[in-house]
């Protein structure tokens, strides 16, 4: 599993903007990424450059080419790109795309949309490309202004894609992206509770302040997340151990465990025994 933008930054040129944690991350050849197990924490603005790229997101499958643009809202999606694969990631938060709404699209009747509508691709132009070609040249190069110029950029390239959009879908969606929908607790620790994420990202994936989503968490819970998290997992590295043939260090790393050694240690402390005797038992 990665986690993107964060396991990007190290590998690729890139550029922070100061509104609202965003992120311009130019992806090349010589370091590819693929990965079947994609953590988006951050909604991502994606430019096809070169080569091709599928994009699975639940039952939605999306092959995207050369000068396809893509807008993915952050959660969890498989990413398959080509060899020759190279393109421009833009990272947003909320704060930018309300500041985007409200600066160019204010007054707008809000259309129901599906819950679960797949990311939103389009084609470039001629004017999405003299853009596109600025930013890379910031990024690639930071001079003064970089940041801003990758900005305006940013909003020069969602203003195309609305006035192109001639239903009005993409417009609904970002208004309902920003509406601040919480997502159940219970939920998403269920299906993420073997991943590397801090408070801060948990807060932030589920639409809460990170002081409200420890007091909700707690209240409903009975206890913290770094607590519910840690027992959730040695509940399934035990079931694991017991019921597959994996080795234990795969079993640990499957379970969100990073260090061996401190797996080891805490499944002792919760279940009296080290996790190799769970193999004395048959497998069913």
């Amino acid at each position: 599993m990665i986690q993107i933008p964060k396991d990007l930054l190290d590998h690729h040129s890139h550029i922070r903007l100061r509104l609202s944690d965003m992120y311009g991350i130019l992806i090349d050849k010589k370091r590819p990424f693929r990965c079947d197990d994609t953590l988006q924490t951050a909604h991502c603005l994606e430019v096809i450059l070169t080569g091709s790229i599928v994009v699975r997101y639940g039952s939605y499958v999306q092959h995207l080419m050369a000068g396809d643009i893509q807008f993915r809202r952050r959660g969890n999606y498989q990413l398959f790109p080509s060899d020759d694969y190279t393109s421009l990631l833009i990272f947003m938060e909320n704060e930018f795309v309300d500041y985007f709404l409200d600066s160019h699209v204010p007054e707008f009747k809000q259309e129901k949309l599906n819950a679960d509508l797949p990311p939103f691709t389009f084609k470039t132009s001629e004017f999405i490309s003299a853009n596109i070609a600025q930013v890379i040249r910031h990024i690639a190069h930071p001079q003064e202004y970089s940041r801003c110029i990758v900005k305006f950029a940013s909003h020069q390239v969602l203003l195309q894609i609305l006035s192109a959009d001639q239903s009005k879908t993409f417009v609904s969606f970002l208004k309902d992206l920003v509406s601040q929908k919480k997502v159940d607790l219970a939920y998403f620790m269920e299906n993420n509770f073997n991943r590397q994420l801090s408070i801060d990202d948990m807060a932030k994936l589920t639409g809460r302040s990170v002081s409200a989503f420890k007091k909700e968490f707690t209240d409903r819970f009975n206890t913290t997340p770094v607590k519910w998290q840690l027992n959730r997992r040695l509940e399934y590295a035990d079931y694991q151990l017991k019921h597959s043939h994996d080795p234990v260090s795969a079993v640990a790393y499957s379970s969100g465990f990073e260090n061996i050694s401190h797996f080891s240690k805490v499944y002792k402390q919760r279940f009296g025994a080290s996790p190799k005797s769970a193999r004395s038992e048959p497998v069913l």
